[in-house]
């Protein structure tokens, strides 16, 4: 007679076991957190705005997509733009961010 699995599990085991597999962010789970840091409207930004800091907000949740492994046409579907649009936003986000880390270092072109 063998024992039940459940026993050679320990509350720690059964902790890390939910952590191996865990579910994937989707493009919207990432912008609501977003939104939520932001303070920016959900629908603004997975909508059609052309406010700057609403684009300014979906660059970055298409920024952070695309870093954590989607495909640009799955985060174009999510928001209802091509793939183009969508590759135009993390480049600009990482422009931004080059930008930003060229200033802290105090770097120049000259």
């Amino acid at each position: 007679m063998t024992a039940p699995v459940a026993n050679f599990m320990t509350d720690a085991d059964k902790l890390s076991a939910g952590r191996l597999n865990p579910t994937r962010a989707t493009v919207r789970t990432i912008a609501k957190e977003v939104c939520e840091w932001t303070g920016h409207s959900y629908l603004a930004v997975m909508g059609r705005s052309q406010r700057a800091d609403d684009c300014r907000v979906r660059d970055l949740v298409c920024f952070i997509a695309h870093r954590n492994g989607m495909s640009l046409s799955m985060i174009g579907r999510a928001f209802g733009r091509d793939h183009t649009t969508i590759m135009a936003a993390v480049r600009r986000e990482q422009a931004r961010r080059d930008a930003a880390a060229k200033a802290s270092t105090g770097a120049s072109d000259e």
